[in-house]
């Protein structure tokens, strides 16, 4: 196989990334603005008010750069992992969408076949387990910024689900609100959420997702296999009956495929590493919510 040149090795990541970098700043300064209660001129509208003032795209970067942190640090933990094994893979793409949130997350491709389960383990466990502890404090912190305001004292907006982390984070450093109070929460507490979000998604056992790595270093292809078919059963059921946003993420698992390359099978993991795959589920247990997003009344 030949090697990428150099454009498409720093290239295409770095253009990838600042097309992000510019979706996410967007997302990030309307959010300030909704947080903030910021008033635009009358007719100005949002365009309008950026051209005025251009100093305002610095608002976005509150929800941009922790966002763009923990998928980097998750990515980074893929990539260094696949380093420490003489795995080749590329530097993190990052993907910008014009969505609600700016971005369908960040990947990287690997170029070469895995040597051995315990490298598999380890480059599926490493990504989550660094995006998640990175996600920790920039939580804490949004969290702390947000706002108890009354329910229903913002026009529209955004529900957003809790997932069990968030909420123990919320009645740690805010406690209990108010009745008929909610909890309007800062652009950086958002971009940890979504964090939660893209982690609990890519530890699905599917196919080669992180989580289909993980079961499949543990149990073998087979079981890998059928967890990940049963896995897109759960999320089509998830998009019909809680949110319908689940429905693209099981096309997208399914598109990247159910199946995993082969791994030499007859090698078993070591103790630490099946409890790793405990610690595995349990970060999938704390950053998962069926309902992630609804409109507000």
């Amino acid at each position: 196989m030949n090697a990428p040149g150099p454009f498409r090795r720093v290239g295409v990541p770095l253009i990838l990334f600042l097309l992000t970098l510019a979706f996410t700043l967007v997302i990030g300064v309307q959010y300030h603005i909704s947080f903030h209660e910021v008033r635009l001129g009358a007719g100005e509208g949002f365009w309008g008010f950026l051209w005025r003032h251009p100093s305002a795209w610095l608002w976005g970067l509150s929800y941009s750069l922790p966002l763009l942190g923990i998928l980097l640090v998750h990515e980074m933990g893929h990539f260094l992992a696949c380093r420490r094994h003489g795995i080749e893979a590329t530097l993190p793409h990052f993907l910008p969408a014009p969505t609600l949130i700016g971005t369908f997350g960040a990947f990287i491709k690997i170029r070469s076949p895995f040597s051995s389960k315990r490298a598999l383990f380890d480059v599926g466990l490493a990504g989550p387990l660094a995006g998640f502890v990175a996600a920790l404090p920039l939580i804490a912190a949004g969290i702390a910024s947000s706002r108890v305001v009354a329910r229903g004292a913002l026009d529209g907006g955004l529900t957003l689900g809790e997932p069990l982390l968030f909420t123990l984070l919320a009645r740690l450093i805010v406690g209990t609100l108010p009745p008929g109070s909610e909890l309007l929460v800062h652009p950086m507490a958002f971009a940890g959420w979504f964090g939660l979000l893209a982690t609990a998604f890519n530890l699905f056992p599917i196919g080669q997702l992180d989580g289909g790595h993980i079961l499949y270093a543990v149990a073998g292809r087979k079981k890998a296999y059928a967890a990940g078919v049963a896995s897109v059963a759960v999320l089509v059921a998830l998009g019909v009956f809680f949110w319908q946003g689940w429905l693209l993420w099981a096309l997208m698992a399914t598109l990247i495929g159910l199946r995993h390359p082969p791994v030499f099978e007859a090698e078993r993991l070591d103790r630490r590493r099946r409890l790793l795959a405990v610690a595995a589920l349990a970060v999938f247990a704390l950053s998962f919510t069926p309902a992630p997003l609804a409109l507000a009344p």
